[in-house]
């Protein structure tokens, strides 16, 4: 889902479709059908990102990004063949953080491979040769490889290679998903840092899962192992407020009587860690109340960080409603 200029995009995956809610009143607008093939052919989506109404990019599994207008008629389409490297496809979804990121006249998509162990990826040889995301360049509708690169903080981290991600002006912010490791990359001077963010919630990563002989084990099974240790669910950046929010899973035993697969499409509750954006301390950490919240929806506007009480455990959840909870946290910088 993306916020923009007053509207809520959301993207339907099964209907292959993008909703525009109008929030002023609380109608949907229009809606936008993808269509697969066909001379407005966009083959099969993988989220979106909007530039504006009439500009609207569909990365999709044929390592292609398509540019369709408001009424999905094809404008133009761009290939990140030659980018990646292991064939990993872009994505452009709120789950996860993993959103199309825009910082003046790019688009940043992510080629990071989420499931690929760290230490089979990067060494002290291959860290400048690694993509780990691509630029696609609007004004001139060129896809380049972008010159992010890890340092080598990034292979003292657990697991696996995946990251979470968010702008911070113009700065790329990367929250490394199995670890309180943070990159924040400059696209002015290309310049990077890392550092460790503080959490008091936030800390049980491990390699448990990386290690286990996941092959000889059942899905349900690997399910619990992962989601025993933390790991960051997502990250966003506030620029009305000033602070950072961090989405973040502490870890816990998935009982054996819970379907764990519907345990890891909705965990049941999430931790929120509040840092202030210029100098990254921590301000705040709580916990939400279990069953009441989407873990991978929410998005920032004028008003602050809004939340979906639409668990499908919550006692409330109506499922021809769409409800946002709306949490002003201004007061966190004065």
């Amino acid at each position: 889902m993306q916020y923009l200029d007053g509207d809520l995009y959301w993207w339907n995956s099964d209907r292959e479709s993008i909703s525009v809610f109008d929030l002023s009143n609380s109608t949907l607008k229009k809606t936008i059908l993808l269509k697969r093939e066909g001379p407005n052919g966009v083959g099969s989506s993988l989220g979106f990102i909007v530039h504006n109404i009439d500009s609207i990019f569909i990365p999709n599994k044929s390592l292609e990004i398509k540019l369709i207008n408001g009424n999905g008629r094809l404008i133009n389409s761009y290939s990140y063949f030659n980018y990646s490297l292991y064939g990993t496809i872009v994505a452009s979804m709120s789950r996860y953080s993993n959103m199309g990121l825009k910082i003046r006249d790019r688009i940043i998509f992510g080629l990071n491979p989420h499931n690929f162990p760290l230490e089979k990826l990067l060494n002290d040889t291959t860290l400048e040769d690694i993509p780990i995301y691509i630029d696609l360049n609007i004004k001139i509708g060129e896809v380049k490889d972008s010159p992010f690169r890890f340092d080598k903080k990034i292979l003292e981290a657990e697991d696996v290679l995946g990251v979470v991600s968010t702008t911070n002006n113009e700065n790329l912010l990367l929250l490394h998903q199995k670890s309180n490791l943070l990159y924040e990359f400059n696209y002015q001077n290309n310049s990077v840092k890392s550092l460790e963010l503080n959490s008091l919630s936030i800390n049980t990563f491990s390699n448990e899962y990386l290690n286990s002989n996941r092959s000889g084990s059942s899905i349900q099974e690997n399910i619990r192992k992962k989601y025993k240790t933390a790991q960051n669910l997502g990250i966003m950046h506030d620029k009305y407020r000033g602070v950072i929010y961090r989405f973040g899973w502490p870890g816990e035993e998935v009982p054996i009587n819970i379907n764990a697969m519907q345990f890891s499409n909705s965990p049941p509750y999430f931790v929120i860690s509040i840092y202030d954006d210029q100098d990254y301390s921590l301000l705040q950490e709580f916990t939400l109340p279990r069953n009441t919240y989407l873990a991978h929806h929410y998005f920032v506007d004028e008003n602050g960080l809004n939340l979906f009480p639409m668990h499908p455990d919550n006692p409330e959840f109506n499922e021809d409603e769409m409800v946002i909870h709306t949490f002003d946290f201004s007061s966190l910088k004065k």
